[in-house]
């Protein structure tokens, strides 16, 4: 079989014509679209880095906050009673709340020592305490109490007179509640 100069000319168009769409198929745009894959992931991988770079440049604030914070926490776990259970704690109160009263001369007729409660992460630890004074012991030993070293509130105070001739003695009864941080198995509890 003969092939013409003209029918080879087409052949041969042809066949670069093909040879031309197979490369630009297979070859040419599997490598555009690698490179357009692999250019995503660089830009997505140097935003992560970026974002990485970011925060261990912030480290040291990050750490100066911590640090603050932690002071902070110290200074307020002074403010709370100690002690393993929140009886312990109680009888911390007690003895802290006997010396304020022996201080200005005053007796603790009764104490008592009432049901813990839930606040918030805390126990508080209510107790309910009774003197005999007169107004201006009265008001020291309240004085004393607010300026304690633990955070200390009175939810109930009652003032009666002893002695309606004679009002310079007064009956106080008080309660004095004192907060303690509830322990991993003494949440949920009361005690």
């Amino acid at each position: 079989m003969n092939i013409s100069k003209r029918d080879k000319k087409v052949l041969m168009i042809g066949a670069l014509a093909v040879a031309f769409f197979l490369v630009i198929n297979y070859v040419i745009s599997p490598f555009i679209e690698s490179e357009n894959d692999i250019q995503e992931g660089t830009e997505q991988k140097e935003m992560l880095l970026q974002k990485y770079e970011k925060v261990i440049n912030q480290r040291g604030k990050i750490e100066k906050k911590l640090a603050k914070m932690k002071r902070e926490q110290s200074g307020l776990n002074k403010k709370l009673l100690k002690g393993s259970t929140p009886s312990l704690a109680a009888a911390e109160m007690q003895k802290m709340l006997e010396k304020i009263s022996k201080k200005y001369g005053l007796e603790l007729k009764s104490v008592k020592v009432k049901d813990a409660e839930e606040s918030g992460e805390f126990l508080t630890i209510p107790l309910e305490i009774r003197l005999t004074t007169d107004l201006n012991s009265t008001r020291k030993f309240l004085a004393d109490l607010e300026k304690n070293s633990k955070y200390l509130i009175i939810p109930k105070l009652k003032i009666s007179v002893k002695n309606q001739r004679d009002p310079k003695e007064v009956i106080v009864t008080l309660v004095v509640t004192g907060f303690f941080m509830k322990k991993d198995k003494d949440k949920g509890k009361k005690a």
